[in-house]
């Protein structure tokens, strides 16, 4: 006897329901990478930690009760990318809930319509797509992340050029290695001086240098233009060497780099310029020269 679908869909959610049960009851079983982190006293996130944000949405609630069940273990979260962008585990989550919750809505809605309309269409076909929808739009959210992340490293990146002048400019007066650090982070007002600050600060407060502190934020965003000036900057404060022309020459060749990318990016946003543009310029040949050739061949 072939079972039918809608007892083959509320199998499928009993199971699942069970499941989460399960998985609800059970211990979590910790992530070693994360023990590890929570294990290190010099992580700048121990030294001066965040007050706790309450959630601002029944989404982000759903998501740090999930986190809190299960753990992060099944999701693998992009932690660099949600550090970077400011974001809670909690938060995307609970975005990834909400965007597999659409797509499992969606195709349900069509025999809903198709009724509506006279018509008839089967259950078990909108069951099915709903389930890979779901599983699909679930996974939007990391897409997007990366995306955004990618974005603000660029963004990153210009900071770091901007704030390696800056730190030049500092030694060029005759500032010490730690005080060029920071008079030079406290000059700019973007997000990247903001974070910048912020780990100087946590490293003060801990008690090692300041280029300790960059060079763990550097791990932490994987922003690595920002590791080679703090190992530039700790030669500076451990062996006495004068760096100012180590430093200006890191810059310019930051700086460089940055340049070619967005010469790059042009020429590749120009070429994908072409098929539109030769597009137009067919369609209005045609609607130009059409009614002439039709006289033409109509004589």
């Amino acid at each position: 006897m072939i079972a039918s679908a809608p007892a083959i869909v509320a199998g499928a959610v009993t199971g699942l329901g069970v499941a989460v049960a399960i998985a609800g009851a059970t211990r979590a079983r910790p992530d070693l990478g994360d023990v590890l982190r929570r294990m290190d006293a010099r992580r700048l996130e121990h030294l001066d930690p965040r007050p706790v944000r309450a959630a601002d949405s029944m989404l982000e609630r759903l998501g740090g009760r999930l986190l809190r069940q299960v753990g992060e273990g099944p999701f693998r979260l992009p932690r660099r990318d949600l550090e970077l962008l400011g974001r809670t585990p909690a938060q995307h989550i609970g975005q990834r809930i909400g965007f597999a919750f659409l797509g499992l809505l969606f195709p349900a809605l069509v025999p809903a319509v198709i009724a509506l309309a006279g018509g008839s269409l089967s259950f078990a076909v909108p069951a099915l797509v709903s389930l890979g929808l779901a599983a699909a739009a679930s996974m939007v959210p990391d897409l997007n992340v990366r995306e955004e992340a990618a974005e603000a490293r660029r963004q990153f990146r210009f900071g770091i050029a901007s704030y390696l002048e800056l730190v030049c400019l500092e030694r060029a007066a005759d500032a010490g290695p730690s005080e060029a650090l920071r008079k030079a982070a406290a000059v700019g007002d973007g997000w990247v001086f903001v974070r910048l600050r912020d780990a100087l600060t946590r490293s003060e407060l801990g008690g090692f240098s300041p280029w300790e502190g960059l060079r763990q934020l550097s791990e932490e965003l994987g922003v690595p233009e920002l590791g080679a000036p703090a190992d530039i900057m700790a030669i500076a404060g451990e062996e006495g060497a004068s760096v100012y022309t180590t430093l200006a020459a890191q810059a310019a060749s930051l700086r460089g780099t940055l340049l070619s990318e967005e010469r790059a990016r042009a020429n590749v946003v120009s070429e994908k310029m072409i098929v539109p543009v030769t597009a137009l310029v067919l369609i209005m040949g045609l609607y130009i020269g059409y009614p002439a050739v039709a006289q033409i061949m109509a004589a």
